[in-house]
């Protein structure tokens, strides 16, 4: 009897879930409850006794009649019908609303995150109003197709286009501020802009006016700067009127005119300037560039974007730059001969010019992207068994009149409510996890004093891919079981029980697929976090070709401070003679850029090797360059293997002189000494060049470089504002800051000194905190797949299980012993694994190189490879273990009474 009244419950239960559409009345649903208990006492079937019920309060057709009535209610409150039932649903299930919530919360949230970190890498558009018209131009040769412009071009460029609305142009620089004379001055970067920087770009200062294009005309004559709104804040306390006051720059005073919409952080993705000043007054804040700087076409540093007229395509622009190029190539044959021009999309220039970086932030998506997709499998897994229990539910809301479509859609509101809270608890997920990528990145970038950011935020574009990411889970992990839910034999389900009404069971059902598709994915995620791992600790390892230790790093620029180029050279003479003589100092040097600390390791040097043939149509070689002092290889630890390095005797007098790295010397000068060669800079008939010594190769721009020729140029002969004093110090390198800064203080106390850090600290920042993110990230990502792969084989073993609990009692009854029981869900868990791992391993196999340059790893590591699959199936077989154990205690006469 106690048996008899359970049943009773459960199928009247369903009738109670279903209240809402079949607007049953409190009333109406006893008496429906009162039949049905009746009729199964009198021994009628549960489809007999539903019928019998439904007859005695009106007639089953009406009652069907009544349901289809409810189908023709307005669209939104039939949703919102679907959505009080969902919610009803997952309040009567918390171990499945939990579970799946949980699920689909650490995927969603990972993407969120991910895509965060993405966004701020690569893909944010410019924060300029209608990102989308921007194009950036470039001038372009076969050796650099992606170069800048020269004031001269771009000054032709904009005073004959047709098909851009404006034409700007900026170049990035470093400026000494102070905002009274008798303030020390501090280092900030600065866009010198043409005059229509701001109308162009349909930017409106916050406070005050942008330039005017007159006052970019006449060169020195209008000092004026507009200010960023974090300078604003940060040094003038967000002041109204700090329109008018004036502000130091080089030397010089200047007018603030304006303060910069406070969304604006600069047309660089990374670099935020703090003030903007126009490119006419660029002597005044760099006054040691060559005084002709913005007459010389050779003089390429100009960064050019523009806006596309309405209606004008790129193509049509792009045409239009190419023609403009040749008819200013036509007209300066000696400066810009072999010189096209090229109008790129503002995001399709940004992924050329940081190819590495955009590939990375995209493959970086699809790893977590696969993270999700194992969870969508977990989470589909969960409502595939938890369909079965429902499929009488499903049977006899079809029976009174439900449509399967109808259905379909109430299944799906479910999904997309689970998904909806797995988004909202992932969302807080996706905030820890951008708030730990943006310390990482601040840590990456503290060897520098300038703005140089990644700007994490969870903006309206983070939600909006959330949000999409919400639909598209609730999707993928919901219209399977729905359509299976609702694809039933009414009969069948209406009389059997439970837990049998899935159906036969086969040799590879849905979801065994759904396992083996986790565990495939989950190979790819684990051999990538793997290889990344391996990565770091290889870099760990590699020699970069210096040592980094006892080594402390100081920037000036005193031509920032108002010197000339004869003062700026005196001052280094200088300093670097009394650091030399201080207490504990064992070698002192100056360098424009340090190997693998982001300091100036960007710059090139166009040359032609006399003897080397170039391939046509290219006039010269653009080689990684560096000038240094004679005392640089001394302070860095690197020898000079062949001939000599820079002495005394190499001044603006004598011949021009160079040193080559080995890599240079093999491949221009393969079968001879490259010791008293020559080159030219420029093109063929540049000034001539003789290499005098040749130095050990080392690692420059990064540790896992292949290894690329250098040419280091004497400072005595090239020297620039901006350079690095290298220290060597006999103890603690730091203990020298403080004595240094005095010696210069000494010397002038307008120079500003920056980028006070020891080698070892910006090596670890720049070289080893990238490698070690990306195997946190990858081993992080890894694990969760391995976690929710492990877990949704663990649900579905022990489902199919509890499936096969009579069958088990059957064997055991018949002789079976516990191994054999054990044996045979094992095996069921095998062949699951099985599948993903042999699925898994060649979708790594060919996966891994594709992402061998973004992630600097070896791909195909046959040790990864072996590793991940044992420990993949010693996870998932262990996790296999717990419902077989399980199974093979269960007592014979126990599962022979299960129905």
């Amino acid at each position: 009897m106690r048996r008899l009244r359970a049943s009773v419950l459960r199928f009247v239960g369903l009738f109670d879930k279903r209240r809402r559409d079949l607007r049953l009345t409190d009333e109406l649903q006893s008496h429906l409850e009162m039949h049905i208990e009746d009729n199964l006492r009198a021994g009628m079937t549960p489809d007999q006794a539903r019928r019998q019920a439904l007859m005695a309060l009106g007639g089953l057709d009406q009652t069907k009649e009544q349901y289809r009535d409810r189908r023709g209610i307005p669209f939104l409150e039939a949703i919102v019908q679907d959505l009080r039932y969902a919610l009803r649903t997952m309040r009567k299930s918390p171990g499945f609303t939990g579970a799946a919530v949980l699920t689909l919360a650490l995927g969603i949230g990972a993407n969120t995150a991910m895509f965060s970190f993405a966004d701020a890498t690569a893909f944010r558009p410019m924060d300029v109003p209608r990102p989308g018209e921007v194009i950036r131009i470039f001038s372009s040769t076969k050796a650099d197709p992606y170069g800048q412009l020269s004031v001269p071009d771009y000054r032709d460029f904009r005073s004959h286009t047709t098909t851009l609305s404006g034409l700007v142009a900026y170049e990035t620089n470093v400026v000494a501020m102070s905002k009274s004379q008798d303030e020390n001055p501090r280092m900030l970067l600065a866009y010198l802009v043409s005059g229509n920087y701001f109308s162009a770009l349909d930017l409106e200062p916050a406070i005050g006016r942008g330039f005017r294009d007159e006052e970019d005309r006449v060169a020195g004559a209008n000092a004026v700067v507009v200010i960023s709104d974090g300078l604003w804040r940060r040094e003038f306390q967000a002041d109204p009127a700090v329109v008018g006051k004036t502000i130091t720059l080089a030397s010089h005073e200047f007018t603030i005119i304006g303060v910069a919409p406070a969304g604006f952080s600069g047309t660089d993705l990374f670099v935020h300037p703090d003030l903007f000043v126009p490119l006419a007054m660029t002597h005044e804040v760099a006054p040691v560039l060559p005084t002709n700087y913005l007459d010389d076409r050779a003089n390429r540093d100009l960064d050019v974007v523009g806006r596309l007229k309405p209606g004008v395509s790129v193509a049509r622009a792009n045409a239009e730059v190419v023609a403009l190029a040749r008819s200013i190539e036509q007209s300066n044959p000696d400066s810009n001969r072999n010189r096209t021009a090229m109008a790129l999309p503002e995001m399709a220039a940004r992924e050329k010019l940081d190819e590495g970086g955009y590939q990375s932030a995209g493959l970086f998506l699809g790893i977590v992207a696969m993270v999700l997709l194992i969870a969508c499998a977990n989470v589909a897994n969960l409502m595939l068994s938890r369909a079965a229990g429902r499929a009488r539910e499903i049977a006899v809301r079809l029976a009174i009149g439900a449509s399967r479509g109808r259905l379909v859609r109430q299944l799906l509101t479910e999904s997309v409510l689970v998904a909806a809270v797995g988004g909202l608890v992932g969302l807080v997920l996706a905030y820890g996890g951008t708030r730990y990528l943006s310390l990482a990145a601040q840590s990456i970038l503290s060897n520098s004093d300038f703005p140089i950011a990644v700007d994490f935020r969870l903006d309206e574009r983070v939600l909006l891919f959330t949000l999409a990411t919400i639909l598209a889970t609730a999707v993928l992990f919901g219209l399977t079981p729905a359509l299976r839910s609702t694809r039933i034999n009414l009969a069948l389900s209406l009389t059997a029980a439970t837990k049998t009404a899935g159906g036969r069971r086969r040799w590879f059902s849905a979801r065994n697929l759904l396992v083996a598709s986790q565990v495939a994915l989950s190979v790819v995620v684990l051999t990538v976090s793997g290889l990344s791992i391996r990565s770091f600790l290889d870099k760990r390892q590699a020699d970069p070709g210096f040592r980094t230790d006892h080594v402390l790093l100081m920037t000036f620029d005193p031509g920032a401070a108002g010197q000339d180029r004869d003062q700026v050279k005196q001052f280094y003479d200088r300093v670097v003679a009394r650091t030399k003589v201080l207490p504990g100092v064992t070698a002192a040097a100056l360098a424009q850029g340090i190997p693998l600390s982001g300091i100036n390791t960007g710059q090139t040097t166009a040359l032609v090797v006399d003897g080397f043939e170039m391939p046509v149509g290219q006039d010269s070689l653009s080689v990684r360059s560096n000038i240094v002092d004679p005392g640089y290889w001394n302070a860095m630890r690197i020898p000079i293997v062949r001939g000599r390095a820079f002495d005394d005797r190499d001044t603006t007098a004598s011949p021009q002189v160079i040193v080559i790295n080995e890599t240079m010397a093999r491949q221009y000068w393969p079968n001879q000494d490259a010791v008293g060669n020559t080159i030219h800079f420029g093109a063929r008939n540049g000034p001539e060049v003789q290499v005098i010594g040749v130095a050990k190769d080392g690692k420059y721009n990064d540790i896992a470089e292949h290894q690329q020729p250098v040419v280091y140029l004497p400072f005595s002969q090239a020297n620039r504002s901006m350079m690095t004093m290298i220290v060597l110090a006999k103890s603690d390198a730091a203990d020298l800051s403080a004595p240094i800064r005095s010696e210069v203080k000494a010397l002038d106390v307008n120079v500003p000194v920056f980028n006070v850090r020891t080698l070892d600290s910006v090596y670890e920042a720049r070289t080893m905190v990238p490698a070690r993110l990306v195997s946190q990230i990858m081993v992080s990502l890894g694990v969760l797949g391995l976690v929710l792969a492990v877990v949704g084989l663990y649900g579905v073993i022990s489902y199919l299980t509890t499936l096969r609990t009579r069958e088990i009692g059957i064997r055991m009854a018949i002789g079976a012993d516990r191994l054999s029981v054990l044996l045979l869900v094992l095996k069921q868990s095998v062949g699951m694994v099985g599948v993903g791992l042999v699925v898994g391993i060649g979708l790594a196999f060919f996966l891994t190189p594709a992402l061998a340059v973004p992630f600097d790893f070896v791909p195909r590591d046959l040790t990864i490879l072996t590793i991940v699959p044992f420990v993949l199936s010693t996870a998932a077989l262990t996790a296999s273990l717990i419902p077989a154990r399980r199974a093979a205690m269960v007592s014979p006469t126990v599962a022979l009474r299960d129905e």
